[in-house]
């Protein structure tokens, strides 16, 4: 799946034109108390588990429980502190399914047995606020595995301006030193 400039830029097009992933925020049963609000995830999660397909590449891509492939454990093990994190579990059918291939990229991480990471990206709503969640799925040889996601609250039509290097004229210029990308276009291997 490496592809040339045109295909970034036709990736990027469709990323524009995809329509966000809708949640009420509710799904989840909140809790104040953010270690009963992850139980409350994990124990929404568990009923998700299984195949989806994603629309953008056909690809049928499995939901586990487990932490060494990826899988609901892995998504809740990170961020486990951010409720918005947390109440994104209700989504992660439709992320599957509607999130737009990005690229893949050669696997890293001995712990995990694949040659190549695809990353995937959607906008998400969660009540009012917009979201753009970028998803990793590995490449096993027994399948094909969601293995987790992150959230950023840069809106979908902001990430693109950035990506393509034209901020809109409402924004801030970013710098390399700047703070507003936390996490999306970090150093980590995810």
């Amino acid at each position: 799946k490496w592809f040339g400039d045109w295909e970034k830029a036709y990736r990027i097009q469709k990323l524009k034109k995809s329509v966000p992933v809708r949640i009420t925020g509710n799904e989840v049963t909140p809790s104040d108390d953010i270690a009963q609000y992850r139980k409350n995830a994990d124990a929404y999660a568990k009923a998700l588990r299984g195949k989806y397909i994603n629309k953008d590449t056909g690809d049928i891509i499995e939901l586990t429980s487990s932490r060494k492939n990826g899988g609901i454990r892995e998504i809740l093990h990170h961020d486990y502190k951010n409720i918005e994190h947390l109440q994104s579990v209700a989504a992660i059918p439709s992320i599957i399914e509607n999130s737009i291939y990005i690229t893949s990229l050669p696997n890293e991480d001995s712990k995990i047995d694949a040659d190549y990471i695809d990353y995937y990206s959607c906008g998400l709503k969660i009540a009012n606020e917009d979201y753009t969640v970028k998803s990793v799925v590995i490449r096993l040889k027994d399948g094909t595995r969601y293995y987790d996601h992150k959230l950023t609250n840069i809106e979908k039509g902001s990430l693109i301006d950035f990506i393509n290097n034209k901020p809109d004229k409402t924004s801030n210029p970013i710098s390399s030193e700047s703070s507003e990308l936390p996490g999306l276009l970090s150093n980590n291997k995810d």
